[in-house]
C-alpha cells in the first residue's frame, strides 16, 4: 500500500482558535482527502489529531469508522489517561498518541509529566508521536524512556542543516525504535531538507522514513 502518514480532519466551528497558529476558516473532511489520495494512488492514511482540537478525538474517530481497513489514527490524550481508555482507542484504530509540544514554555517538563502515559503506551504497543519547536528534538528525546516506539513529525524540525550532526545522543538513544515523517517542509524553510534527509537515511535508514502530505 501507498500510505499518507500525516494529515488532519476537522470542522472549523469546533476549532479552538486560541490554540491555532492561523485562523481556521474551512472544514477538512475525510472525503476531501480521499478524493486527493485516489488521484495519487494512495490507498491508506494516518489521521493525526491537530493541536487546536485538544483532547476531543471524536471527529478523528468518526473518520476512522468510515474506512477501518485502510485508515489509522494518532490521538491526543491527557497525561492521566488510564490503560483501559488507551485500549478502547486502539480498538477504534488509534495506533499512537501525539505530544503537542509546539509552543510549550517548558517542553521537557511536559515530557516528564507524561512518563506514566508513555509507559502505558509501551504496554499497549502503541507509539509516541512528537511535535515540537525547531531545534529541540535531541534534548526532548533524552527525556523519553528507552524502549519507546517514537514517531517524529516534520523532518525532526532542526533549526539548521547540521543540528543533528553536531549533537544526536538523544536520537541515537532511540535509533532502533525511531521513525521520522518527511512532511511539512514549509514549517522549516530555513533548512536544506535534502541535507537533513541524508542525515536520517544514514542514521536510521530508509525504512524508517515516512511520507506525509500534512
Amino acid at each position: 500500500m501507498k500510505i499518507d502518514s500525516h494529515f488532519h480532519v476537522f470542522l472549523a466551528h469546533a476549532v479552538d482558535q486560541s490554540k491555532s497558529r492561523y485562523p481556521v476558516q474551512y472544514d477538512a473532511l475525510i472525503d476531501q482527502w480521499r478524493n486527493l489520495a485516489d488521484k495519487e494512488g494512495i490507498q491508506g492514511g494516518v489521521l493525526v489529531q491537530p493541536s487546536f482540537l485538544g483532547f476531543d478525538n471524536a471527529f478523528l474517530l468518526g473518520a476512522l469508522q468510515q474506512s477501518p481497513k485502510d485508515l489509522r489514527g494518532i490521538g491526543v490524550v491527557e497525561a492521566n489517561t488510564p490503560r483501559t481508555q488507551l485500549l478502547e482507542l486502539q480498538e477504534q484504530g488509534v495506533v499512537g498518541v501525539r505530544l503537542n509540544l509546539y509552543g510549550a514554555s517548558n517542553p521537557s517538563t511536559v515530557v516528564r509529566t507524561n512518563w506514566k502515559l508513555i509507559e502505558r503506551l509501551n504496554e499497549c504497543e502503541m507509539h509516541l508521536e512528537i511535535h515540537h519547536d525547531d531545534g529541540l528534538l535531541n534534548s526532548l528525546l533524552l527525556e523519553v524512556p528507552t524502549d519507546t516506539e517514537i514517531v517524529v513529525d516534520h523532518f525532526g524540525r532542526p533549526k539548521t542543516d547540521t543540528d543533528f550532526i553536531r549533537e544526536d545522543s538523544g536520537i541515537q538513544k532511540h535509533a532502533n525504535k525511531l521513525w521520522v515523517k518527511l512532511s511539512a517542509q514549509y514549517r522549516t524553510p530555513q533548512i536544506d531538507h535534502s541535507k537533513v534527509l541524508d542525515y536520517w537515511r544514514n542514521s536510521i535508514g530508509d525504512a524508517k522514513l515516512l511520507w506525509g502530505s500534512d
